[in-house]
């Protein structure tokens, strides 16, 4: 019995001693929920004691988010027999909570449950945070799928993976797509240069962006902005591509549209322009065509007049354009079918002087004029209307359709030009009358660009033309930010007081309806004139007005103005004559008046123009700086090659006499025992051979032999050590970033300008003091970091040299006794310091502050490119992500300072 005891008491202190050592988190509680017994591991992991927690509900500790769970899950267990598994969190002794996976058995026979839970709060958070990325990522693909074109192809560029919105602008289903390259959808708009490109940028593991002109299935095109983003396997080359595009087409389409905007605009004013200068009428209309042709894509553009005579078509300007040149139709015979297309539309327009657009050329004729070619463009004819009467028409052959805005500029060019056509003719008539005076008038307005000049030259001709009391010009600016009223510029008697200024828009609404409307004004006597109200009687008699008469300005701005004539002395029958002249006046005004706010306009881009050609000649410069800095490149790249070359083929003859040597001095000594056993054994020898040897000298070969054979292995060794030097210096094979040794290469750039410092009779003999730290092994271009040392320690040497001929600085002699060049390394940090120094003149801050300038240099012509350093510069900061400094002062020579980082 005793010893049932015992055993009994050892398992319950096994069973007590794993419920204290347990790490997880054990209690017994009783059905009600109250907590009966816990370990030690609760106050580790929650930081509650026991005392704390016994006699204390189990769920008061519970989150309260997940309390209703864990009800559930305490009913569970106090119903079943077998083991509950949950997950909560529960309130540690901080405040703060953590998660914890709990495994109950119930005991029904003793209504308790017995219960292990474990900390899995860092697993838990570990879950939140991969279903938030997760999230975010859906949210991302979302996002990209709605608002851009997806695919990846392969490396051949076939596609893989297309995404909806990719087959709904292409308008290719996806099965459509998948297995095809992009050639499926290529618009034929870019060169296979572009592609070129692009393929040789992603293929070289690169993001490519740019802007693409594809076509999709129905023919129609669209613009996408493209982001072609290369994935890269475990060898670092890519696997795939995936393409991202956004759908630009609307703003392409409006960046076109500004661009004919402009386009018109520039034809309008060019237009304008034509027909303001003077000059016959088909010199007048040659310009025309020219202008058109040089704006619009058109094949022929030719303009008709009636004979004013014989009321017959008359050819009288056109221009026939090819995808080269375009040319003047000099004569009929350039062109000497044209009467067949003119007379097949002049009975259209006749009826009804409408335009012709963008029709089909279908001319039934027998005789066959016309050639078929012009089956081939569209049509496009307008005709020339002055007061309800066709005087001529307007024919273009275009290969593109006319847009409405330019089917509306045409329009107004042609009505601008029919009135040309009549001023001209009108101008031919009254050439002797007193008119001709006015259209010199006009012609004087026109010659200036200056508005106010126009104004004020228009308002005192037309008074001394006309001999009116008073002359002005009145406008009115409805869409400024204040609308004004106002007359800018008068010409009066000297007697009658002035009307310049502003005029109250409250009481002034006949003078605003007349301007808006455009319409003429004619009173001969104010007395007699109802058509006008109170105030604007009242204005006029203010200024003793007894005869008015207004001709609106009729111009293209916003601004509405007009010229007004007034007499103050008395009834002053406005003529016919003097209406129409004056009404020439104010349409040439009009011309004179857009003229001059397009030249404005004309001023304001040339500005920007030249600004644009000032920067696009400072890249050009830096353009050509960097095809020098290529050149240079390609001209180091190619002496490494021959450097290397060279001492290839150096090297083998030497290696086979450097081997041969040793094997000729042994025969050398084997023959030479040979000789002293003769003599030994034959101490006389016969009078020939004595006579022989001593003709030869034979102790004398026999000395001098071994000294030629020991100095052709010493030759041999300093060709091997030369041939090394070139071929580490060259470095051909190693065009990519390793890692070198420093030290070993200034030791090959110092063998390989051996000759110009060395005191051999042609060098000057310069001394080398090397200061080498120790220093690891550097991460670099090796080639490009020997050039570097090769330009800067030429640079010194070249340096030296000129201090050894006793030149003169600032009236000082200065001479260098002993040249030297000091070269030392250190570590600092992680970077790798290199100094260079001499000890020569030095130089002047204004040539350290160009050193690195592109084709800057000190030297005579011929001797130096100015490169070196400028490309120095950029091997060092550009490709090393270094620094290069030079420190020198007249007098205490100049050192520069190297500074790359080690990786």
């Amino acid at each position: 019995m005793k010893q049932a005891i015992d055993e009994y008491k050892q398992v319950e202190e096994k069973y007590s001693r794993f419920f204290s050592l347990s790490l997880d988190l054990l209690f017994i509680a009783n059905f009600d929920g109250y907590f009966l017994d816990l370990n030690p591991a609760w106050t580790k992991i929650l930081g509650w004691s026991t005392q704390e927690l016994i006699g204390k509900l189990f769920i008061e500790f519970v989150h309260p988010q997940d309390r209703e769970t864990t009800l559930l899950a305490a009913q569970n267990v106090t119903n079943s027999i077998d083991a509950i598994c949950f997950e909560n969190r529960y309130l540690c002794r901080d405040g703060s909570y953590k998660w914890l996976s709990w495994n109950a058995t119930p005991f029904l026979e003793e209504k308790l449950f017995y219960a292990v839970a474990r900390d899995i709060t860092l697993k838990k958070e570990n879950e939140i945070t991969l279903q938030n990325s997760i999230r975010d990522l859906e949210a991302f693909k979302f996002a990209l799928n709605a608002h851009s074109l997806v695919a990846i192809t392969d490396t051949k560029g076939r596609i893989t993976y297309a995404n909806d919105l990719f087959c709904e602008v292409s308008q290719y289903s996806r099965e459509e797509l998948l297995g095809q390259d992009h050639r499926i959808i290529n618009s034929g708009y870019h060169s296979q240069e572009f592609f070129r490109k692009l393929w040789q940028t992603i293929a070289q593991g690169k993001i490519w962006k740019g802007e693409i002109k594809n076509k999709a299935k129905d023919g129609s095109f669209y613009w996408v902005d493209t982001l072609i983003t290369p994935l890269l396997g475990s060898n670092g080359k890519p696997e795939q591509y995936v393409a991202i595009r956004t759908d630009i087409t609307q703003r392409k389409l409006s960046e076109l549209a500004l661009l004919e905007r402009s386009r018109l605009s520039i034809l309008s004013a060019e237009v304008s322009l034509a027909l303001s200068q003077s000059g016959t009428l088909p010199e007048i209309l040659q310009h025309c065509t020219n202008t058109i042709s040089q704006y619009l894509e058109v094949a022929f553009v030719c303009i008709w007049t009636f004979e004013r005579q014989t009321n017959q078509l008359q050819l009288q300007a056109g221009v026939h354009c090819t995808d080269v040149t375009c040319s003047a139709l000099s004569n009929t015979q350039d062109f000497p079918h044209h009467m067949v297309l003119a007379n097949n539309f002049i009975g259209v327009m006749t009826n009804n002087h409408q335009a012709i657009l963008n029709e089909e050329v279908r001319i039934n004729n027998p005789q066959e004029l016309l050639n078929a070619t012009f089956s081939n463009f569209l049509f496009s004819a307008y005709p020339l209307i002055v007061e309800q009467q066709l005087i001529g028409i307007v024919a273009l052959f275009s290969k593109q359709l006319f847009t409405e805005p330019t089917h509306n500029l045409l329009n107004w060019i042609t009505n601008n030009i029919a009135v040309a056509i009549d001023r001209i003719w009108a101008r031919e008539e009254l050439l002797s009358r007193r008119e001709a005076l006015l259209l010199g008038l006009a012609s004087q307005i026109r010659s200036s660009l200056d508005l106010d000049t126009i104004l004020e030259t228009a308002v005192n001709e037309i008074r001394s033309l006309l001999q009116v009391d008073r002359c002005y010009f009145l406008q009115y600016l409805p869409h400024s930010s204040q609308p004004s009223l106002a007359i800018t510029h008068e010409a009066r008697k000297h007697n009658l007081p002035t009307m310049l200024g502003n005029i109250p828009l409250q009481n002034n609404d006949f003078l605003r309806e007349t301007l808006v409307s455009q319409e003429l004004v004619c009173i001969d006597d104010i007395n007699r004139e109802s058509q006008i109200d109170q105030n604007m009687q009242a204005l006029l008699s203010e200024f003793d007005i007894t005869s008015w008469l207004l001709l609106p300005v009729k111009s293209h701005s916003e601004e509405f103005g007009a010229i007004v004539c007034s007499h103050c002395s008395g009834e002053r029958i406005w003529s016919n004559s003097d209406i129409g002249l004056l009404q020439a006046v104010s349409d040439q005004l009009a011309i004179a008046i857009d003229h001059a706010q397009l030249y404005t306009q004309s001023r304001a881009a040339t500005l920007a123009a030249q600004t644009h050609a000032e920067k696009l000649t400072e890249a050009l410069y830096k353009l050509q700086q960097t095809q020098s800095q290529l050149i240079q490149h390609e001209k180091m790249s190619s002496l490494g090659q021959l450097v290397a070359g060279v001492a290839h083929e150096i090297n083998n003859p030497v290696n086979f006499i450097h081997g041969n040597l040793t094997y000729a001095n042994e025969y050398f000594q084997e023959l030479l025992n040979l000789v002293q056993l003769y003599q030994e054994d034959y101490p006389n020898p016969t009078i020939k051979i004595q006579e022989f040897s001593e003709g030869i000298d034979l102790d004398f070969i026999i000395d001098d032999l071994s000294k030629i054979l020991s100095s052709m292995k010493m030759g041999t060794n300093r060709i091997r050590e030369i041939v090394l030097s070139l071929r580490n210096f060259s470095r051909l094979d190693e065009a990519e970033k390793k890692l070198v040794n420093i030290h070993e290469g200034i030791e090959n750039t110092l063998l390989i300008l051996h000759h110009r410092w060395k005191d051999n009779g042609h060098g000057i003999g310069i001394s080398f003091i090397k200061e080498y730290g120790n220093l690891p092994l550097v991460d670099c271009y090796p080639g490009q970091l020997n050039q570097v040392f090769m330009n800067i320690l030429t640079n010194a040497i070249d340096a030296l040299e000129e201090s050894t001929l006793n030149k003169k600085t600032d009236n000082k002699q200065l001479t260098i006794d002993k040249p030297q060049i000091r070269i030392s390394t250190e570590l600092d940090n992680n970077f790798v310091l290199i100094r260079i120094a001499d000890n020569g003149y030095g130089m002047t801050e204004e040539v350290i502050t160009r050193l690195f300038d592109p084709f800057f240099t000190t030297k005579p012509v011929g001797k130096g490119t100015g490169l070196g350093l400028s490309i120095s510069y950029q091997i060092i900061v550009e490709k090393h992500s270094g620094t290069l400094k030079c420190l020198s002062e007249i007098g205490k020579g100049t050192e520069f300072f190297i500074k790359i980082p080690v990786k």
